[in-house]
């Protein structure tokens, strides 16, 4: 389950110029950002529902979608917070403690 979720975040960080990390991340637009939070929870919601189930996948669309701007806010303060971790483990952090996925 973590695999796939790995996988998808990689190609993302492999795919631009500079490493993923927080301190690079919070340098991009907020248009720029937008997109990619709205691909990432898109995404990890689509692969916390084949892997835990709807009650979960539900808890990850809302924990974003339903408090956009709340959740860019708490996103950026994290990010700042942690500059050199990737913006996919803090993500993933945060929906752990929130939603109960990605427990080991």
């Amino acid at each position: 389950m973590l695999y796939a979720s790995f996988l998808f975040f990689a190609a993302t960080e492999i795919a631009n110029a500079n490493p993923m990390i927080n301190k690079n991340f919070i340098t991009y637009s907020e248009g720029q950002r937008h997109w990619w939070y709205t691909g990432a929870f898109s995404s990890i919601s689509s692969v916390v529902s084949t892997q835990y189930g709807a009650k979960e996948s539900d808890c990850v669309w809302r924990w974003y979608f339903d408090h956009v701007d709340r959740r860019k806010a708490q996103l950026m303060e994290s990010f700042k917070a942690y500059p050199e971790h990737s913006p996919t483990s803090v993500i993933m952090a945060l929906l752990k403690r929130d939603c109960g996925v990605f427990q080991e």
